[in-house]
């Protein structure tokens, strides 16, 4: 139960600092619309730290079965592994714009 709650924790943390830079990175865009996967960032954050929260109260309270908490964790992960994903191309692409080259392959 302790080292549950200690990766609770640090799932926590994790989220808050995921949603807290996508929300700095929306402020920096000064001009048009905040961009899509900043604005994707922000909101694989927020259910992040909600998923970490749910899952503090679940070792708790034995209404949440394991199975379910199972499936919401991966979902979290998916959505987060997805969002650096998306950032780190769309990093990679608008160096090489700025750089006025073609892109390379990341790989």
């Amino acid at each position: 139960m302790l080292a549950t709650l200690i990766l609770r924790i640090c799932q926590l943390i994790f989220a808050v600092i995921v949603l807290g830079l996508s929300v700095k990175a929306a402020q920096w865009q000064w001009q048009g619309p905040v961009p899509a996967t900043t604005a994707f960032s922000a909101f694989a954050g927020a259910f992040t730290l909600l998923v970490a929260l749910v899952g503090i109260a679940a070792i708790w309270l034995s209404a949440i079965p394991s199975i379910i908490m199972s499936g919401i964790d991966g979902l979290a992960a998916l959505l987060l592994l997805a969002g650096g994903i998306v950032s780190l191309m769309s990093y990679h692409y608008s160096q090489a714009f700025l750089a006025d080259q073609t892109p390379r392959p990341l790989l």
